[in-house]
């Protein structure tokens, strides 16, 4: 009756050093990406407008890429008409996301509340960790999905 019980808490630890791996070679990696000097970062930008013509929020995206324009990371962020700013890293390997920090901020005229403050580890294609640095959870889905949808040519980086 033991040795089940012996074989899956092994199974258990050695899942858990695997991820634990693996999350330290994505931080390792960002790290890496974040000190490269020969890499290109390109900038867009663009404002929301209303129906009246009036600015009422806008959008900066950066990408780092390197001279065969390969992609790297995307740095997005956006002020919204609600008040609210969202903020997006994305990291990628070989085309793939690896990393996403999400950072939402609630602006009112008295104070910045962090609404959203979330990173997400993935390891082909799949989540493998999420952490939620306060209570509102994110959906690690829709963030792939959106990280993705930078990658579309005429949207991104090809």
């Amino acid at each position: 009756m033991k040795k089940p019980i012996y074989i899956s808490l092994i199974c258990i630890i050695l899942t858990s050093c695997s991820v634990n791996k693996t999350i330290s070679e994505i931080k390792n990696y960002v790290k890496e990406i974040d000190n490269r000097t020969d890499l290109n970062e390109s900038i867009t930008e663009f404002n929301t407008e209303n129906l009246r013509g009036e600015i009422i929020g806008g959008t900066s995206t950066y990408e780092l890429t390197d001279k065969k324009n390969k992609l790297y990371r995307i740095i997005t962020e956006t002020a919204q008409p609600n008040d609210s700013t969202a903020y997006f890293e994305f990291y990628y390997k070989e085309k793939k996301l690896v990393f996403a920090k999400v950072l939402q901020f609630s602006n009112t005229e008295t104070e910045l509340d962090t609404i959203t403050n979330t990173e997400l580890y993935f390891h082909k294609e799949k989540l493998i960790k999420q952490i939620d640095f306060k209570l509102n959870k994110i959906n690690s889905e829709k963030i792939k999905l959106l990280a993705e949808s930078y990658t579309v040519e005429g949207l991104g980086t090809k």
